[in-house]
């Protein structure tokens, strides 16, 4: 029997600077760490941006120039060539990110973590913001949480180790080359369950160069230029791709739906949620995606993405804030007594349950298995597969991929803006989809 590895995390090379991180960050304390929406202040200077928190405590007023020359420095670390006094609200959300690096190694830290996993920079952008870490890391070791290593364009000549994190602690590391090692440690100890073989029915849902944008910043693209065809009876699995699923659903992400849908054949009005469900394509979670706007009354607010898009339109938010979809709810709003957001399980399956009964054309869940048990996993998978054999084209998405695996004909991942990759047969597998974070180079 082969030996089990002891966690490296000590054993980490002093040399290596710019580090890719597979299973999420590591707990490090004290290590300031940068997540993927954008605390900027918009009507700050990029310098008072770059200084804050890390103002000079010598003295109650402090001299402009001083500033500037300390903001300067710490911009030109990572390589930002903005004058200090600049508006932060005239930046891009790339070097909106990058002040808030320069922000980081104002205070000095060892360690930066950074969690890219949510970004969906354009391949022009990441290069920008890569370009930006590598100069970072000459004075701090980064850590940079990612989904799969093409998420860092030319991973491989880019960051100088690769870690696997599992519950907050680096269990392993290797070099980027290193694939076999690395996928030893990513993947699950239990095999995975076989595919049953389905027998499909003709096209029902159709998209032709479909692309989904944020809901507030309509000129950025969640999703870019996806063709895509779902036949009857066929469950398709989609990694992180939750922006592209509810703009089929009635543009119910909030952002601006283009390119053409068609069902049956036919071209489909699906611009509305309602006119999604006349349509009969129906949509179900357990943990929809929200988007927190603050606080109203002393009460946090989470709101839906069509919400927020009309609260931009009102003018009642700040539409230069970014804004980032997040699954799980607030923790203060899940303390207040009656305030559940979400089905429950019993709720969800009961729904599930009468559409087979009376089956929809398209049926979409997103994260339908977070959170449940082994028995409860069991319960809903059959229910989806239900849905198939009743002839229904089955949408079904994931943050974690792995939880598609067995269930899917098909599954298609996400990197950036578009959708990279898509995985059959034995491919549509946990090494499959391990394979697929190890790639360091983008499928064109």
């Amino acid at each position: 029997m082969r030996e089990k590895r002891m966690p490296r995390v000590g054993d980490m090379p002093d040399g290596a600077r710019l580090i890719a991180v597979l299973g999420g960050l590591p707990t490090i304390t004290g290590a300031p760490q940068l997540g993927s929406e954008s605390q900027i202040l918009p009507f700050q200077s990029v310098g008072d941006n770059a200084l804050l928190g890390a103002e000079s405590s010598s003295g109650f007023f402090l001299r402009r120039g001083t500033l500037d020359r300390r903001a300067a420095e710490l911009l030109e670390r990572v390589g930002l060539d903005i004058a200090p006094g600049r508006p932060a609200l005239d930046l891009d959300t790339v070097d909106r990110r990058i002040v808030e690096l320069a922000r980081a190694l104002a205070r000095a830290p060892e360690t930066i973590l950074v969690d890219d996993r949510q970004s969906r920079f354009t391949s022009a952008e990441t290069e920008r913001w890569l370009r930006a870490l590598r100069r970072a890391a000459i004075s701090a070791r980064i850590l940079v949480s990612v989904e799969g290593l093409a998420d860092l364009h030319q991973a491989a000549e880019s960051v100088d180790l690769v870690a696997v994190v599992r519950d907050g602690v680096v269990v392993d590391w290797a070099q980027p080359a290193d694939a076999a090692r690395l996928a030893e440690s990513l993947v699950p100890s239990e095999p995975s369950a076989a595919r049953p073989d389905r027998v499909l029915g003709p096209i029902v849902l159709e998209l032709r160069g479909v692309s989904v944008s944020h809901p507030v910043r309509r000129e950025r693209l969640a999703v870019e230029k996806v063709t895509l065809t779902v036949r009857s009876g066929e469950i398709v699995g989609f990694g992180s791709a939750q922006d592209l699923v509810l703009g089929i659903f009635g543009a119910s992400t909030g952002g601006a739906v283009t390119g053409e849908i068609r069902l049956d054949g036919q071209p489909a009005d699906l611009s509305s949620v309602d006119r999604a469900i006349a349509a009969r394509v129906l949509f179900i979670s357990e943990h929809p995606p929200t988007y927190d706007i603050g606080l109203i009354g002393g009460i946090p607010t989470s709101v839906s993405g069509t919400s927020l898009a009309r609260l931009a339109r009102l003018g009642i938010i700040d539409k230069r804030r970014e804004y980032i979809p997040r699954r799980a709810p607030s923790m203060l709003l899940e303390a207040i007594p009656g305030a559940a957001s979400r089905p429950s399980t019993s709720d969800l399956n009961e729904v599930l349950a009468g559409w087979v009964a009376q089956p929809p054309r398209v049926a979409i869940l997103t994260e339908p298995f977070s959170g449940l048990t082994p028995t409860e996993t069991g319960e809903r998978r059959e229910l989806i597969e239900a849905l198939a054999a009743a002839g229904v084209a089955v949408l079904v998405e994931a943050t974690d991929a792995l939880q598609l695996v067995g269930l899917c004909d098909r599954i298609l991942l996400q990197t950036g803006t578009r959708l990279e990759t898509e995985l059959r047969g034995d491919d549509a597998s946990a090494r499959g989809l391990i394979a697929h974070r190890l790639r360091t180079h983008l499928q064109r």
